[in-house]
């Protein structure tokens, strides 16, 4: 069996969706016989690998002029490499107009047509129409935003979802045939090392061993609530009385509000993205708390990277990724930089051991990707 994913949701340079793309590809091509088609964006359409393992490229600009995704936009060969890989399955990453042109070749066709609801889409519009129309247009858009997700999944074998949340939401849209899928993680990387020291780690890391460290991953852009998160930095620092540490890890479109907040924030630095993944299970490691301001997010699986290296982490109360937490007690209920900053502190202010082991433990014993994977091959193979 042929298993094509294609999606526009991806970046060279790493992300949630490229996490996913690159275990399943992984898994299949070492723990099954099928083979794996993934069709992603680049600069010029262009076969980069071939074998079991295939990857193509699409043509298509960027998104804007600092972001790392690109538009697919040459239609035609994503239609003709369709006819010419002709897969048995094909699993769409997002919502947009190539996953329309792939579900209509996958019913021409007879293959079966899967999507993963990735990202929820209505939040871009959302976040873009409220800031010019005010709320009354909230309605409006989730009405426009369910009646186009509805009319394309409609016609396909199921919606992977990676969350109970976005599950009740898009239930109450009326789409049909969602499957609960949670995400997962390596497990042999991002997991706790009894035989390094923590301290050690950090001097490595160039980190100060006398003050908690505080630690952000993830891409530095409007859609993560960068802003919000430097926001929390200086509320952290007013209501911290002793000495910290912050750690924005990645890059994006905000690096250089990110870089000229951490001039001027000497108790915050910046680390450009890591390209690999046992350098990041270091981070994770050393630090005391991983800090998280989406409010947007549809699973978290940085979530899960920190825990399964023994880090706790504090986020918001109310959406998909407190299914990713071994522990939301201490999360904050107020949706703004001071709930997250003062939730941070308190969380700061009581860190035992035994909290690190409650956290790699949960994410050892139920996220792990061979766990999401075999799943997923068995709703393929039974069409549902």
């Amino acid at each position: 069996m042929k298993i094509c994913d294609l999606t526009q949701i991806y970046s060279p340079l790493g992300g949630g969706v490229k996490s996913y793309l690159q275990a399943k590809r992984q898994y299949i091509l070492h723990e099954t016989p099928h083979e794996h088609l993934m069709i992603v964006p680049g600069s010029k359409t262009e076969q980069v690998e071939g074998g079991r393992g295939k990857i193509w490229k699409v043509r298509g600009p960027l998104v804007n002029r600092t972001s790392r995704y690109r538009w697919m936009l040459d239609l035609p060969s994503l239609l003709q490499i369709l006819y010419s890989e002709n897969p048995e399955i094909v699993e769409a990453g997002d919502p947009y107009h190539a996953a329309m042109l792939a579900r209509n070749w996958a019913n021409r066709r007879g293959s079966d047509f899967y999507m993963f609801y990735h990202s929820h889409f209505p939040d871009a519009m959302l976040r873009t129409v409220l800031k010019f129309a005010g709320t009354w247009a909230r309605k409006w858009v989730e009405r426009v935003a369910g009646d186009y997700l509805r009319n394309l999944a409609d016609k396909g074998k199921g919606v992977f979802v990676g969350s109970q949340h976005l599950i009740r939401v898009l239930d109450g849209w009326g789409v049909r045939r969602l499957i609960h899928l949670p995400l997962g993680v390596d497990t042999t990387i991002y997991r706790e090392d009894p035989n390094r020291d923590r301290l050690a780690i950090r001097r490595k890391l160039g980190l100060p061993t006398d003050r908690p460290v505080l630690l952000y991953v993830g891409r530095f852009s409007p859609d993560k609530d960068t802003a919000l998160l430097l926001r929390t930095w200086e509320k952290i620092g007013q209501l911290c009385q002793n000495p910290w540490l912050g750690v924005m890890i990645g890059d994006g479109q905000m690096t250089d509000a990110v870089e000229t907040f951490c001039h001027h924030n000497p108790q915050v630095r910046r680390i450009p993205f890591l390209h690999h993944p046992q350098e990041l299970a270091d981070w994770y490691r050393a630090a005391d708390l991983l800090v998280h301001p989406g409010r947007w997010e549809t699973f978290g699986l940085v979530l899960l990277e920190a825990q399964g290296c023994g880090c706790p982490v504090v986020a918001f109360h109310g959406g998909a990724m407190s299914e990713q937490a071994a522990d939301q007690k201490s999360w904050s209920l107020d949706r703004s930089s001071t709930g997250l900053a003062e939730a941070v502190v308190r969380k700061t202010r009581n860190l035992q051991a035994a909290d690190r082991k409650r956290a790699a433990d949960f994410v050892s014993q139920n996220y792990s990707w061979e766990k999401t994977f075999s799943r997923q091959m068995q709703v393929y193979a039974n069409g549902r």
